[in-house]
């Protein structure tokens, strides 16, 4: 798949696409006379890096997440149930917040 095909089904840009190979994510994308070229493994990782960073890791913490060697397999999954508890606080913190919010609503609805 061309770079502009990738750039159009992810959603983002082309540049990014390339800042993403200069940061190291990807080990190398082909090119074919010049022209980025996408296996379906660099898809893959790429689907992988933006499932990551849209659940909010930096793309330092993906590139340290993407570099660890298969056998660590454990190591990857305490990365991810640390994220996931963080995330979760998010949520509880979130949740606290509309709860009081929704307390103010209550209490102007009742002075009526």
């Amino acid at each position: 798949m061309k770079i502009s095909e990738v750039s159009k089904t992810f959603g983002i840009s082309m540049s990014t696409l390339r800042y993403y190979e200069r940061s190291g994510l990807f080990d190398s994308v082909q090119r074919v006379n010049g022209v980025r070229e996408y296996s379906d493994e660099d898809i893959h990782r790429l689907s992988l890096i933006m499932t990551l960073k849209n659940a909010g890791f930096t793309l330092s913490a993906i590139s340290n997440y993407l570099g660890l060697p298969i056998y660590s397999k454990q190591e990857k999954i305490k990365i991810l149930e640390r994220e996931r508890l963080r995330l979760l606080e998010r949520v509880h913190d979130s949740q606290k917040n509309i709860d009081s919010i929704d307390y103010l609503i209550y209490t102007l609805q009742k002075e009526r």
